[in-house]
């Protein structure tokens, strides 16, 4: 049999076995058609698809719909470029991009002290990939909490498909809602620590989720970030850097990126009070580390340069172009591939030029109770 006989008969079972088992891009069935949902979302950023747009205006539900559009929209593109884990890290040679991130899991999870039986909250944790495995790693109970049902569906199909262990399912728990304002079944002091593991900044204003993250947290525990944000040499005043912060906003889901500086101000206006502070990203790279944005320009191994890298996310879109035609992928799909790579492009960019990280570790507290209570 010839190369090419045996091309054409492998192309059908190959597509097949990808429609069948892979969470492609525009897979799973939404809420809305994925063409009205992109419709909304880009009302939420005037001007968004355009280069050289205006930023964003002010947003008075804390940009807390737009998020949920945005991630009812491309959580099935960052399932099939990221897996089940939403953020970036530093990656190390002879380390998988996956063993990258979990390395960075669980060191930010030993930054906050977490151990066995503690409860902990999630603030924003996607479909639930670092809430699993910090978890496992701490023996942690762990609630984890968004505002999109999508993630939650997806979040306890995985938990429920490729976790053998009662006693590490026992440990997570899934819930929506909003952490602007959390849940009634999230008690006041009831918690011992509680993070945000790179969904603060899907906020315009953080001080509201970390006010409730104060709520819920007993005197004495540890709130803490793993965040989007702008280092300390990014410019306001260059258009440029201006430019890639409006990027990365618009198709990122986030708002009012800002600095270290700036966003202690608003830890402290939320009750907490800041302990330490650092870009974990150049943290690694002086371990011998490399950039978290090499996974978004030439790609860390074979799974990432064919998913999230430059050649990847081009490879994306027209994987998606072909699913689109031929009506497998719903309508819309293509322009929301085009959306996330206005964000992959400028995080890159940015990154390189070290404006940005999207690995800065903030850890605070909550004040403890005075003496005698």
């Amino acid at each position: 049999m010839g190369l090419t006989t045996m091309f054409m008969v492998l192309l059908p079972v190959l597509g097949s076995i990808f429609v069948l088992k892979v969470p492609y891009p525009g897979k799973f069935e939404l809420d809305a058609e994925r063409a009205n949902i992109l419709a909304k979302f880009d009302d939420y950023y005037s001007g968004a698809v355009e280069w050289g747009a205006e930023q964003p205006s002010h947003d008075e539900a804390n940009n807390k719909d737009a998020a949920e559009r945005y991630f009812t929209l491309i959580t099935d593109f960052f399932e099939y470029g990221w897996g089940d884990a939403f953020h970036m890290s530093p990656l190390k040679e002879g380390y998988s991009f996956k063993a990258s991130m979990a390395y960075w899991e669980q060191n930010f999870a030993l930054e906050m002290g977490l151990k066995p039986d503690m409860r902990v909250a999630d603030l924003g944790m996607g479909i639930g990939g670092p809430l699993r495995r910090i978890s496992e790693f701490t023996g942690a109970n762990i609630t984890g909490l968004t505002n999109c049902v999508h993630q939650v569906n997806r979040a306890k199909t995985i938990t429920e498909q490729r976790i053998s262990s009662q006693w590490h399912k026992d440990r997570c728990t899934y819930l929506v809602g909003d952490y602007n304002k959390l849940p009634a079944i999230m008690e006041e002091n009831t918690y011992d620590a509680a993070y945000f593991l790179e969904s603060l900044s899907h906020s315009e204003n953080r001080v509201p989720p970390l006010s409730e993250a104060r709520r819920i947290v007993k005197p004495g525990g540890i709130v803490a970030g793993w965040q989007w944000m702008l280092r300390p040499e990014f410019n306001y005043s260059d258009p440029y850097h201006m430019e890639l912060k409006r990027g990365m906003e618009y198709g990122g889901g986030l708002r009012n990126l800002n600095k270290p500086s700036e966003r202690h101000l608003e830890y402290e206006a939320a009750g907490l009070e800041v302990l330490g502070s650092w870009d974990m990203g150049m943290q690694a790279i002086e371990r011998g580390w490399n950039g978290w944005w090499t996974s978004l320009t030439s790609g860390h191994d074979i799974p990432s340069t064919l998913t999230s890298s430059h050649f990847g996310r081009k490879l994306t879109m027209w994987t998606v172009w072909v699913l689109e035609t031929i009506g497998v992928a719903e309508k819309g799909t293509l322009r929301t591939a085009e959306m996330l790579e206005h964000c992959g492009y400028s995080a890159a960019v940015a990154g390189e030029m070290h404006i940005f990280t999207p690995a800065w570790v903030t850890i605070a507290r909550v004040p403890p109770a005075p003496k005698g209570e």
